[in-house]
């Protein structure tokens, strides 16, 4: 609301405040009554145009209740009210519009903030999936323009940026990431939108399209050949394009699915080993034949064709597997059986990251449920950072299935990787500690493949450590890594984490492990993923 409709709504509000006024002073009826039920209708006020206005309207009130506003001011107050009580009455009606109205912005500026963080890529603060697709919607139902005005959609996936995070640390990573961001920005014009959706993939939507495909191509190539500079630092990115063009009318019927195809078409070029690729839809989206790959896993996972598995881990000390640790299969239609780490970078481009984990922590409760009916006592461990990132909708998620569920807390333990702890938000590490204080275990995940130490563990919110499956393999063909190894073990129970280590596939691995302390132990010597029903639970305690 501008500035001019609060001013009127003002002097609205004033006259009727003006006519209550009037109304007590014809009547004479009960001043104190009037006088309390004013304080609704400043509150409101406040709350719905602002402290000012609110502010203006308290002290109208005051001043329209006062011994001067009445000719007959002995009949409707008193002497005590004359000296002074009016006063404080008009102090009383400013102050409670006025904080009604602080009150009413402070809420409306934390629903912004909130709902901008929603839209924005977690590390970056570029705008993300979500923002994009709200982009796309609004463009293709805009009255501006003709229904057959050009727009391009840009998928730069980033091939080496998981590397470059390995050698200077994410912090610098989303530096890099940002800086390329500003200059796709410059490259294709002011009116494109540039955005990401995953680690190593940007997306820019432009509906200023009028360059030829030729020009397009030989801009965009130039561009990919230089490298990025940060702070001084030249980095050769070593990325792929791909170019989908769409008509405006095109987008108003499914801007989804025109999202979705613009990705598999620059999923298909880069498997291509293209560095540029070009494709302008010119038919209706309902004729394309190929079914992209995020309705393709979305589907999977509704009928079943994507299924929970579940790991045993041993616990070296009463020789009994105690923990279920979560993993899934994707029985794909050509590809066959796959397992997470064999589909996780695929999801991870097609940004199904938080869809699939929600799904995978719903079907673990779902499976609980049934335990419990059964007087089955479990523990689980899920992975909730299957792209190094901890979302706290994903977090918000496991919240609202322990409340459904009554499961025990302490018996759910929640995954998080290395790289994800160290570039924890604010409103994520909220969120962990908050299931950590009812009872949930947080585990570092995948620990030593990343750059971090074991002290710096300390400081995080983390019950327990899991050692990453190169760590273990080293520890065993070296002797000077099983020492650092073991002093690792050592130093960490020492400060109270549980120390897990997974990789475990030989008997050399398996004693080594036991020898130097070692709490639980997890591969393929002891057990592999199963599914429910081949579960030994005889075996687990």
């Amino acid at each position: 609301m501008n500035a001019e409709k609060q001013v009127f709504i003002g002097f609205v509000l004033a006259i009727l405040i003006a006519a209550i006024i009037r109304v007590i002073e014809i009547t004479g009826g009960l001043p104190n009554l009037y006088e309390h039920l004013l304080y609704f209708p400043l509150m409101l006020s406040g709350l719905l145009l602002g402290p000012r206005i609110g502010a203006l309207a308290g002290l109208m009130c005051g001043v329209l209740l006062s011994p001067f506003s009445f000719s007959d001011s002995d009949s409707l107050i008193s002497n005590h009210e004359i000296a002074a009580g009016w006063i404080l009455r008009l102090l009383a009606y400013t102050l409670i519009a006025t904080i009604a109205g602080i009150i009413a912005r402070v809420v409306k500026e934390l629903n912004g903030a909130e709902k901008s963080a929603k839209l924005k890529y977690q590390g970056t603060d570029l705008p993300n999936i979500y923002a994009l697709l709200e982009q796309l919607k609004t463009i293709g139902h805009s009255k501006e323009g003709a229904p057959d005005d050009i727009i391009d959609i840009f998928n730069f996936r980033l091939q080496n940026m998981e590397k470059i995070q390995q050698q200077v640390g994410t912090e610098k990573a989303n530096e890099l990431v940002k800086q390329m961001a500003i200059q796709l920005k410059k490259l294709l014009g002011d009116k494109v939108h540039v955005g990401q959706t995953s680690k190593d993939e940007l997306v820019g939507v432009s509906a200023d399209s009028e360059q030829n495909t030729k020009e397009l191509q030989q801009k965009i190539e130039s561009f990919l050949e230089k490298p990025i500079v940060v702070d001084g630092v030249s980095y050769q990115m070593d990325s792929a394009a791909g170019v989908l063009r769409v008509k405006k009318e095109q987008l108003k019927e499914d801007h989804q699915k025109i999202f979705d195809e613009a990705q598999s078409h620059a999923f298909n070029a880069l498997q291509k080993k293209q560095q540029f690729s070009f494709l302008e839809q010119n038919g209706a989206i309902d004729q394309i034949e190929e079914v992209t790959f995020s309705r393709q896993f979305s589907e999977a996972m509704k009928n079943n064709s994507v299924q929970l598995y579940y790991q045993p881990r041993l616990n070296t000390s009463s020789g009994y597997f105690s923990v279920l640790e979560v993993s899934a299969k994707w029985v794909h239609p050509k590809r066959g059986d796959m397992s997470l780490n064999e589909f996780k970078p695929m999801i991870e481009e097609a940004s199904l990251t938080q869809q699939f984990t929600s799904w995978m922590i719903q079907r673990t409760f779902k499976d609980l449920k049934i335990w419990q009916k059964q007087k089955v006592t479990v523990r689980i461990s899920i992975n909730i950072t299957i792209n190094d990132v901890v979302d706290p909708v994903v977090l918000n998620i496991l919240a609202h299935e322990l409340q459904e569920t009554k499961f025990p807390a302490q018996n759910i333990n929640i995954e998080v990787s290395e790289r994800a702890l160290m570039s924890l938000s604010d409103k994520a590490k909220r969120y962990l500690e908050r299931l950590r204080s009812v009872g949930c275990n947080v585990i570092a995940a995948n620990f030593g493949e990343g750059r971090s130490t074991i002290q710096s563990l300390f400081v995080l919110p983390v019950d327990a450590v899991k050692l990453s499956e190169e760590l273990v393999q080293k520890a065993t063909s070296h002797s000077d890594q099983k020492r650092e190894l073991a002093s690792m073990v050592k130093m960490a129970r020492a400060r109270g984490l549980t120390t897990i280590a997974t990789g475990i596939n030989d008997r050399a691995k398996l004693l080594l492990l036991k020898q130097i302390g070692c709490e639980e132990l997890q591969g393929s010597i002891l057990s592999k993923s199963l599914k429910k029903s081949e579960i030994p639970w005889a075996r687990i305690r």
